[in-house]
Protein backbone atom coordinates (compact mmCIF):
# COMPACT_ATOMS: atom_id res chain seq x y z
CA UNK A 1 0.00 0.00 0.00
CA UNK A 2 2.65 2.25 0.73
CA UNK A 3 4.27 1.91 -2.73
CA UNK A 4 0.85 3.18 -3.95
CA UNK A 5 0.78 6.33 -2.05
CA UNK A 6 1.73 9.78 -2.91
CA UNK A 7 2.65 11.43 1.03
CA UNK A 8 1.37 15.37 0.73
CA UNK A 9 3.70 17.70 1.67
CA UNK A 10 1.96 21.40 2.29
CA UNK A 11 4.12 24.12 3.36
CA UNK A 12 1.98 26.34 5.22
CA UNK A 13 4.73 27.92 6.73
CA UNK A 14 7.14 29.75 4.75
CA UNK A 15 9.99 30.04 6.53
CA UNK A 16 11.91 27.08 6.57
CA UNK A 17 15.39 28.57 8.97
CA UNK A 18 12.94 27.07 11.95
CA UNK A 19 14.69 24.07 11.14
CA UNK A 20 18.28 23.13 11.98
CA UNK A 21 20.14 22.52 9.16
CA UNK A 22 20.91 18.95 9.97
CA UNK A 23 16.84 18.47 10.32
CA UNK A 24 16.10 20.19 6.98
CA UNK A 25 18.88 18.22 5.34
CA UNK A 26 17.52 14.64 6.54
CA UNK A 27 13.85 15.93 5.59
CA UNK A 28 14.53 17.10 2.31
CA UNK A 29 16.54 13.96 1.82
CA UNK A 30 13.77 11.81 3.18
CA UNK A 31 11.41 13.74 0.72
CA UNK A 32 13.25 13.00 -2.34
CA UNK A 33 14.16 9.29 -1.55
CA UNK A 34 10.32 8.63 -1.32
CA UNK A 35 8.86 10.76 -4.29
CA UNK A 36 6.66 13.03 -2.49
CA UNK A 37 4.94 15.54 -4.48
CA UNK A 38 4.03 18.98 -3.88
CA UNK A 39 0.26 19.66 -3.36
CA UNK A 40 -1.36 22.80 -4.05
CA UNK A 41 -3.79 24.32 -1.73
CA UNK A 42 -6.63 23.92 -4.42
CA UNK A 43 -5.97 20.46 -6.00
CA UNK A 44 -8.06 17.61 -4.35
CA UNK A 45 -6.33 15.20 -2.01
CA UNK A 46 -6.35 12.04 -3.02
CA UNK A 47 -8.95 9.57 -1.52
CA UNK A 48 -6.19 7.19 -0.25
CA UNK A 49 -4.43 10.48 1.77
CA UNK A 50 -2.94 8.72 5.12
CA UNK A 51 -0.96 11.68 6.05
CA UNK A 52 0.34 15.37 5.38
CA UNK A 53 3.51 16.63 6.26
CA UNK A 54 4.28 19.84 7.98
CA UNK A 55 6.69 21.78 7.79
CA UNK A 56 6.62 24.57 10.80
CA UNK A 57 7.91 28.04 10.46
CA UNK A 58 9.58 30.71 12.56
CA UNK A 59 7.45 32.61 14.79
CA UNK A 60 6.83 36.50 14.13
CA UNK A 61 9.45 38.63 15.12
CA UNK A 62 8.54 39.40 19.54
CA UNK A 63 6.10 36.92 19.07
CA UNK A 64 5.36 34.26 21.99
CA UNK A 65 4.14 30.39 21.80
CA UNK A 66 0.93 30.01 21.51
CA UNK A 67 -0.16 33.75 21.52
CA UNK A 68 -2.83 33.63 19.40
CA UNK A 69 -4.29 31.46 22.14
CA UNK A 70 -6.87 33.18 24.24
CA UNK A 71 -6.81 32.34 27.65
CA UNK A 72 -6.26 28.51 28.39
CA UNK A 73 -3.10 29.95 30.11
CA UNK A 74 -2.60 26.67 32.93
CA UNK A 75 -3.19 24.13 29.52
CA UNK A 76 -0.39 26.78 27.47
CA UNK A 77 1.87 26.21 30.44
CA UNK A 78 1.65 22.50 30.59
CA UNK A 79 2.21 22.26 26.74
CA UNK A 80 5.35 24.12 25.81
CA UNK A 81 6.97 22.34 28.89
CA UNK A 82 5.94 19.44 27.11
CA UNK A 83 7.23 20.96 24.10
CA UNK A 84 10.08 22.37 25.20
CA UNK A 85 11.30 18.82 26.84
CA UNK A 86 10.89 17.37 23.32
CA UNK A 87 13.20 19.65 21.99
CA UNK A 88 15.57 18.32 24.38
CA UNK A 89 14.45 15.37 24.28
CA UNK A 90 18.02 13.50 23.17
CA UNK A 91 20.24 15.70 25.78
CA UNK A 92 17.64 14.30 28.49
CA UNK A 93 17.64 10.32 27.36
CA UNK A 94 21.65 11.00 27.60
CA UNK A 95 21.21 11.34 31.12
CA UNK A 96 18.55 8.72 31.94
CA UNK A 97 15.60 11.27 32.04
CA UNK A 98 11.85 9.89 30.03
CA UNK A 99 9.61 12.29 29.36
CA UNK A 100 6.12 11.97 28.08
CA UNK A 101 5.57 10.81 24.60
CA UNK A 102 1.95 11.18 24.28
CA UNK A 103 -0.39 13.82 24.42
CA UNK A 104 -4.41 14.34 24.49
CA UNK A 105 -6.06 17.17 25.10
CA UNK A 106 -9.83 16.73 25.37
CA UNK A 107 -12.97 18.59 26.10
CA UNK A 108 -16.62 19.91 24.74
CA UNK A 109 -16.04 20.85 21.08
CA UNK A 110 -15.40 24.33 19.74
CA UNK A 111 -13.32 25.15 23.40
CA UNK A 112 -9.93 25.46 20.97
CA UNK A 113 -8.11 22.04 20.46
CA UNK A 114 -7.48 21.86 17.53
CA UNK A 115 -6.31 25.92 17.52
CA UNK A 116 -3.83 24.48 20.45
CA UNK A 117 -2.75 21.88 18.46
CA UNK A 118 -2.24 24.00 14.83
CA UNK A 119 -0.19 26.77 17.28
CA UNK A 120 1.70 23.98 19.27
CA UNK A 121 2.57 22.97 15.39
CA UNK A 122 3.97 26.56 14.56
CA UNK A 123 6.46 26.33 17.77
CA UNK A 124 7.65 22.53 17.70
CA UNK A 125 11.10 23.27 15.43
CA UNK A 126 10.03 19.46 13.91
CA UNK A 127 8.41 17.93 11.37
CA UNK A 128 4.57 17.22 12.02
CA UNK A 129 3.08 14.20 10.30
CA UNK A 130 -0.93 14.81 10.62
CA UNK A 131 -2.91 11.76 10.64
CA UNK A 132 -5.94 11.49 7.76
CA UNK A 133 -7.36 8.47 8.52
CA UNK A 134 -9.20 8.75 5.01
CA UNK A 135 -7.96 5.58 3.52
CA UNK A 136 -10.05 2.47 3.78
CA UNK A 137 -7.24 0.68 5.98
CA UNK A 138 -6.83 3.26 9.19
CA UNK A 139 -4.71 0.38 10.64
CA UNK A 140 -2.39 0.13 7.81
CA UNK A 141 -2.62 3.76 7.86
CA UNK A 142 -1.10 3.85 11.40
CA UNK A 143 1.44 1.67 10.56
CA UNK A 144 2.35 3.21 7.74
CA UNK A 145 2.26 6.52 9.67
CA UNK A 146 4.21 6.13 12.31
CA UNK A 147 6.80 3.80 10.25
CA UNK A 148 7.76 7.17 8.11
CA UNK A 149 7.58 9.35 11.11
CA UNK A 150 10.43 6.95 12.68
CA UNK A 151 12.33 7.62 8.78
CA UNK A 152 12.63 11.25 8.88
CA UNK A 153 13.52 10.97 12.94
CA UNK A 154 12.88 13.68 15.64
CA UNK A 155 9.31 14.64 14.54
CA UNK A 156 5.24 15.01 15.93
CA UNK A 157 2.66 13.10 14.67
CA UNK A 158 -1.11 14.57 14.81
CA UNK A 159 -4.03 12.45 15.17
CA UNK A 160 -7.10 14.72 15.86
CA UNK A 161 -10.80 13.45 16.43
CA UNK A 162 -9.13 10.13 17.96
CA UNK A 163 -12.54 9.06 19.14
CA UNK A 164 -13.43 8.62 15.65
CA UNK A 165 -10.60 7.10 14.78
CA UNK A 166 -10.75 4.66 17.41
CA UNK A 167 -14.83 3.95 16.88
CA UNK A 168 -13.99 2.65 12.93
CA UNK A 169 -12.20 -0.67 13.80
CA UNK A 170 -11.67 -2.38 16.71
CA UNK A 171 -7.77 -3.29 15.60
CA UNK A 172 -7.33 0.13 15.18
CA UNK A 173 -6.68 -0.03 19.52
CA UNK A 174 -4.23 -2.37 18.95
CA UNK A 175 -2.31 -0.67 16.51
CA UNK A 176 -2.08 2.53 18.53
CA UNK A 177 -1.30 0.41 21.29
CA UNK A 178 2.06 -1.41 19.53
CA UNK A 179 3.08 1.80 17.94
CA UNK A 180 2.88 4.20 21.04
CA UNK A 181 5.24 1.03 22.50
CA UNK A 182 7.68 1.74 20.16
CA UNK A 183 7.73 5.46 20.70
CA UNK A 184 8.57 5.27 24.23
CA UNK A 185 11.38 2.89 23.23
CA UNK A 186 12.30 4.82 20.15
CA UNK A 187 12.10 8.29 22.02
CA UNK A 188 12.23 10.59 19.19
CA UNK A 189 8.80 10.99 18.35
CA UNK A 190 5.90 12.95 20.07
CA UNK A 191 2.25 12.04 19.50
CA UNK A 192 -0.75 14.41 20.13
CA UNK A 193 -4.07 13.67 19.77
CA UNK A 194 -7.53 16.09 20.59
CA UNK A 195 -11.02 14.49 21.64
CA UNK A 196 -14.36 15.23 21.85
CA UNK A 197 -15.13 12.40 24.25
CA UNK A 198 -12.74 11.27 26.78
CA UNK A 199 -15.05 8.23 27.60
CA UNK A 200 -14.51 6.77 24.38
CA UNK A 201 -10.53 6.63 24.46
CA UNK A 202 -9.83 3.13 25.88
CA UNK A 203 -7.70 2.64 28.87
CA UNK A 204 -5.21 1.07 27.85
CA UNK A 205 -4.50 3.62 25.42
CA UNK A 206 -3.92 5.83 28.48
CA UNK A 207 -1.42 4.70 30.49
CA UNK A 208 1.70 5.73 31.38
CA UNK A 209 4.26 5.58 28.39
CA UNK A 210 1.23 6.18 25.69
CA UNK A 211 -0.86 9.10 25.60
CA UNK A 212 -0.19 9.34 29.30
CA UNK A 213 -0.54 13.26 29.72
CA UNK A 214 -4.12 14.27 29.75
CA UNK A 215 -5.03 18.25 29.32
CA UNK A 216 -8.21 19.33 29.43
CA UNK A 217 -9.39 22.35 27.68
CA UNK A 218 -12.25 23.93 29.31
CA UNK A 219 -14.95 26.71 28.44
CA UNK A 220 -13.52 29.53 28.39
CA UNK A 221 -14.25 32.17 31.62
CA UNK A 222 -16.20 35.09 31.18
CA UNK A 223 -13.27 37.27 30.85
CA UNK A 224 -11.51 34.94 28.35
CA UNK A 225 -14.53 35.10 26.28
CA UNK A 226 -14.46 39.02 26.45
CA UNK A 227 -10.99 39.39 25.63
CA UNK A 228 -12.30 36.60 22.67
CA UNK A 229 -14.61 39.21 21.87
CA UNK A 230 -12.29 41.96 21.38
CA UNK A 231 -10.16 40.20 19.25
CA UNK A 232 -12.76 39.46 16.92
CA UNK A 233 -13.91 42.78 16.87
CA UNK A 234 -10.02 43.97 15.44
CA UNK A 235 -10.40 41.28 12.92
CA UNK A 236 -13.30 42.97 11.67
CA UNK A 237 -12.72 45.87 12.13
CA UNK A 238 -15.43 46.88 14.29
CA UNK A 239 -15.83 49.52 17.34
CA UNK A 240 -17.45 48.92 20.14
CA UNK A 241 -20.67 51.80 21.51
CA UNK A 242 -19.70 53.66 23.96
CA UNK A 243 -21.81 52.55 26.61
CA UNK A 244 -20.05 48.97 26.06
CA UNK A 245 -19.65 47.45 30.01
CA UNK A 246 -16.85 45.17 30.07
CA UNK A 247 -18.05 43.45 33.34
CA UNK A 248 -21.50 42.48 31.77
CA UNK A 249 -21.05 41.21 28.59
CA UNK A 250 -18.51 38.97 30.82
CA UNK A 251 -21.15 38.04 32.87
CA UNK A 252 -23.06 37.21 29.39
CA UNK A 253 -20.72 35.39 27.56
CA UNK A 254 -20.29 33.20 30.37
CA UNK A 255 -20.75 29.25 29.66
CA UNK A 256 -20.38 30.11 25.69
CA UNK A 257 -17.35 27.82 23.63
CA UNK A 258 -14.84 29.61 21.49
CA UNK A 259 -16.51 28.89 18.49
CA UNK A 260 -19.74 30.57 20.27
CA UNK A 261 -18.18 34.05 20.39
CA UNK A 262 -16.97 33.69 17.28
CA UNK A 263 -20.58 32.96 16.36
CA UNK A 264 -21.73 36.03 18.07
CA UNK A 265 -19.39 38.52 16.01
CA UNK A 266 -20.50 36.86 12.62
CA UNK A 267 -23.94 37.39 14.26
CA UNK A 268 -23.58 40.63 14.68
CA UNK A 269 -21.96 41.81 11.74
CA UNK A 270 -24.87 39.43 9.41
CA UNK A 271 -27.33 41.18 11.15
CA UNK A 272 -26.03 44.92 11.38
CA UNK A 273 -22.95 45.58 9.35
CA UNK A 274 -19.99 47.02 10.35
CA UNK A 275 -20.53 50.14 11.86
CA UNK A 276 -22.49 51.95 14.62
CA UNK A 277 -22.94 48.77 16.41
CA UNK A 278 -24.67 49.20 19.56
CA UNK A 279 -24.71 47.52 22.66
CA UNK A 280 -28.63 46.03 22.14
CA UNK A 281 -27.30 44.49 18.84
CA UNK A 282 -24.05 42.85 20.81
CA UNK A 283 -26.73 41.14 23.67
CA UNK A 284 -29.23 40.62 20.55
CA UNK A 285 -26.55 38.39 18.94
CA UNK A 286 -25.81 36.77 22.18
CA UNK A 287 -29.32 35.67 22.40
CA UNK A 288 -29.30 34.47 19.11
CA UNK A 289 -26.37 32.20 19.78
CA UNK A 290 -27.60 31.16 23.04
CA UNK A 291 -31.05 30.06 21.73
CA UNK A 292 -30.28 28.68 18.58
CA UNK A 293 -33.50 26.45 18.43
CA UNK A 294 -36.15 28.25 16.35
CA UNK A 295 -39.05 25.89 16.35
CA UNK A 296 -40.98 26.40 19.44
CA UNK A 297 -44.10 28.41 18.89
CA UNK A 298 -44.41 32.02 18.16
CA UNK A 299 -46.51 32.79 21.42
CA UNK A 300 -44.16 33.12 24.12
CA UNK A 301 -45.55 32.02 27.87
CA UNK A 302 -45.88 34.43 30.80
CA UNK A 303 -45.93 31.59 32.96
CA UNK A 304 -42.14 30.22 31.53
CA UNK A 305 -41.15 33.85 32.22
CA UNK A 306 -42.49 33.35 36.13
CA UNK A 307 -40.42 30.11 35.87
CA UNK A 308 -37.21 31.24 34.99
CA UNK A 309 -37.81 34.62 37.26
CA UNK A 310 -38.43 32.23 40.09
CA UNK A 311 -34.87 30.48 39.31
CA UNK A 312 -33.31 34.27 39.28
CA UNK A 313 -34.89 35.69 42.75
CA UNK A 314 -33.86 32.99 44.45
CA UNK A 315 -30.51 32.32 43.27
CA UNK A 316 -29.67 36.27 44.07
CA UNK A 317 -30.14 35.52 47.63
CA UNK A 318 -26.75 33.17 47.41
CA UNK A 319 -24.34 36.09 46.15
CA UNK A 320 -21.44 33.80 47.78
CA UNK A 321 -21.92 31.23 45.42
CA UNK A 322 -24.07 32.44 42.08
CA UNK A 323 -23.62 35.19 40.05
CA UNK A 324 -26.59 35.71 37.47
CA UNK A 325 -25.84 35.95 33.81
CA UNK A 326 -28.88 35.70 31.57
CA UNK A 327 -32.44 34.74 31.55
CA UNK A 328 -34.15 33.85 28.09
CA UNK A 329 -37.34 32.67 26.78
CA UNK A 330 -38.69 31.57 23.51
CA UNK A 331 -42.34 30.07 23.11
CA UNK A 332 -42.83 26.97 25.84
CA UNK A 333 -39.23 27.02 26.44
CA UNK A 334 -36.64 29.09 28.99
CA UNK A 335 -32.92 29.33 29.88
CA UNK A 336 -31.97 30.71 33.51
CA UNK A 337 -27.89 31.17 33.01
CA UNK A 338 -25.78 31.67 36.39
CA UNK A 339 -22.38 31.73 37.01
CA UNK A 340 -20.31 30.44 39.64
CA UNK A 341 -18.52 32.38 42.05
CA UNK A 342 -15.63 30.27 43.05
CA UNK A 343 -15.71 27.11 40.20
CA UNK A 344 -15.19 23.98 40.80
CA UNK A 345 -15.52 23.85 44.63
CA UNK A 346 -18.86 23.01 46.17
CA UNK A 347 -18.97 22.92 49.90
CA UNK A 348 -22.36 21.29 50.99
CA UNK A 349 -24.35 24.90 51.61
CA UNK A 350 -23.76 25.15 47.95
CA UNK A 351 -25.34 22.08 47.73
CA UNK A 352 -28.48 23.07 49.39
CA UNK A 353 -28.51 26.43 47.62
CA UNK A 354 -28.36 25.09 44.33
CA UNK A 355 -31.42 22.42 45.26
CA UNK A 356 -33.38 25.34 46.43
CA UNK A 357 -32.82 27.42 43.18
CA UNK A 358 -33.55 23.89 41.38
CA UNK A 359 -37.09 23.93 42.77
CA UNK A 360 -37.86 27.77 42.76
CA UNK A 361 -38.68 27.59 38.88
CA UNK A 362 -42.05 25.41 39.71
CA UNK A 363 -42.58 26.90 43.02
CA UNK A 364 -42.76 30.09 41.46
CA UNK A 365 -45.02 29.04 38.62
CA UNK A 366 -47.26 27.42 41.22
CA UNK A 367 -47.71 30.15 43.97
CA UNK A 368 -47.93 33.44 41.15
CA UNK A 369 -50.16 31.66 37.98
CA UNK A 370 -51.59 28.56 40.25
CA UNK A 371 -50.13 25.32 38.34
CA UNK A 372 -47.00 23.72 36.96
CA UNK A 373 -46.28 22.22 33.95
CA UNK A 374 -44.36 19.03 32.60
CA UNK A 375 -41.66 21.15 31.20
CA UNK A 376 -40.59 21.18 35.36
CA UNK A 377 -39.18 17.56 35.53
CA UNK A 378 -35.62 18.32 34.54
CA UNK A 379 -35.34 21.06 37.43
CA UNK A 380 -37.15 18.85 40.02
CA UNK A 381 -34.51 15.37 38.94
CA UNK A 382 -31.66 17.65 39.30
CA UNK A 383 -32.94 19.04 43.37
CA UNK A 384 -33.30 15.16 43.89
CA UNK A 385 -29.95 14.22 42.13
CA UNK A 386 -28.46 16.57 44.39
CA UNK A 387 -30.14 15.73 47.44
CA UNK A 388 -28.89 11.89 46.81
CA UNK A 389 -25.42 12.52 45.90
CA UNK A 390 -25.30 14.63 49.02
CA UNK A 391 -25.98 12.01 51.31
CA UNK A 392 -25.00 8.72 49.83
CA UNK A 393 -21.73 10.33 47.58
CA UNK A 394 -20.73 13.16 49.93
CA UNK A 395 -21.82 11.96 53.52
CA UNK A 396 -23.18 14.91 54.02
CA UNK A 397 -24.86 13.40 57.79
CA UNK A 398 -22.39 11.62 58.45
CA UNK A 399 -19.09 10.20 56.53
CA UNK A 400 -20.04 6.78 58.03
CA UNK A 401 -23.52 6.64 56.65
CA UNK A 402 -22.30 6.88 53.07
CA UNK A 403 -23.78 4.04 51.49
CA UNK A 404 -21.47 1.80 48.87
CA UNK A 405 -23.05 0.86 45.51
CA UNK A 406 -25.50 -2.44 45.83
CA UNK A 407 -23.89 -5.35 44.48
CA UNK A 408 -24.96 -8.60 43.82
CA UNK A 409 -24.84 -11.02 46.82
CA UNK A 410 -25.00 -7.43 48.87
CA UNK A 411 -25.88 -8.03 52.82
CA UNK A 412 -29.83 -7.61 53.74
CA UNK A 413 -29.13 -4.98 56.42
CA UNK A 414 -27.68 -2.85 53.38
CA UNK A 415 -31.26 -2.24 51.83
CA UNK A 416 -32.38 -1.06 55.37
CA UNK A 417 -29.63 1.45 55.54
CA UNK A 418 -30.58 2.44 52.15
CA UNK A 419 -34.00 3.00 53.13
CA UNK A 420 -32.78 5.04 56.28
CA UNK A 421 -30.23 7.47 53.63
CA UNK A 422 -33.80 7.98 51.44
CA UNK A 423 -35.89 9.20 54.63
CA UNK A 424 -33.17 11.86 55.00
CA UNK A 425 -32.82 12.61 51.44
CA UNK A 426 -36.89 13.05 51.84
CA UNK A 427 -36.83 15.50 54.34
CA UNK A 428 -33.82 17.51 52.93
CA UNK A 429 -36.16 17.94 49.99
CA UNK A 430 -39.33 18.68 51.88
CA UNK A 431 -36.92 21.28 54.21
CA UNK A 432 -35.71 22.82 51.16
CA UNK A 433 -39.41 23.49 49.61
CA UNK A 434 -40.72 24.73 52.36
CA UNK A 435 -38.04 27.47 52.81
CA UNK A 436 -38.18 28.06 49.08
CA UNK A 437 -41.51 28.38 48.61
CA UNK A 438 -41.87 30.97 52.30
CA UNK A 439 -39.05 33.06 50.29
CA UNK A 440 -40.51 33.33 47.46
CA UNK A 441 -43.78 34.35 48.46
CA UNK A 442 -41.90 37.25 50.85
CA UNK A 443 -40.68 38.25 47.06
CA UNK A 444 -43.63 37.45 45.17
CA UNK A 445 -43.93 41.26 43.73
CA UNK A 446 -39.91 41.42 42.57
CA UNK A 447 -40.77 37.55 40.85
CA UNK A 448 -43.86 38.73 39.43
CA UNK A 449 -41.95 42.15 38.12
CA UNK A 450 -39.11 40.53 36.79
CA UNK A 451 -41.44 37.40 35.06
CA UNK A 452 -43.20 40.51 33.41
CA UNK A 453 -39.86 42.18 31.60
CA UNK A 454 -38.48 38.92 30.71
CA UNK A 455 -42.11 38.14 28.67
CA UNK A 456 -42.13 41.39 26.91
CA UNK A 457 -38.22 41.81 26.26
CA UNK A 458 -37.78 37.72 25.65
CA UNK A 459 -33.99 38.25 27.08
CA UNK A 460 -32.35 40.14 29.71
CA UNK A 461 -28.88 40.58 30.84
CA UNK A 462 -27.68 40.78 34.26
CA UNK A 463 -27.85 44.44 34.93
CA UNK A 464 -31.44 44.17 33.84
CA UNK A 465 -32.45 41.59 35.90
CA UNK A 466 -30.62 43.43 38.75
CA UNK A 467 -32.46 46.33 38.45
CA UNK A 468 -35.76 44.57 39.27
CA UNK A 469 -34.88 42.46 42.04
CA UNK A 470 -32.52 45.02 43.43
Amino acid sequence: MANQINEIIEPIFDDEDYFEDSDIEKTEEFIKSQGFKHRNKLETKPESLVYEIINPSKLDENEKPLSRVIGHENQKKELLSVIDWFKRSKELKKRGVSIPRGVILFGEPGNGKSLLIKEIIRCSEAPVFVFQGEQDNVVEGIYETFKKAREVGHSIIVFDELDLLINKERRVIRALQENLDGVESDDDILVLAATNYMREIPDPLLRHGRLEKLIRIPYPTGPEALELLKKHFKEFNLEFPNDFDDEEVALSLTGITCAGVKAVVNDLVLRNGFENITSEMIDNSIYNITDRVKDTPDEDNIEVAMHEAGHAVVAKAFPEFFTINRLNISGASGQFCAKEVERGFWPYEKVVANIKISMAGILAQKIICGRGSRGCDKDLQDARVNAYNLFNISGYSSCWETLPPIKQGSRVETAVKRRKMERKIEALLKKCEKETSKYIKSHRFQISSLGKLLYEKKHLKSSEILSVIG
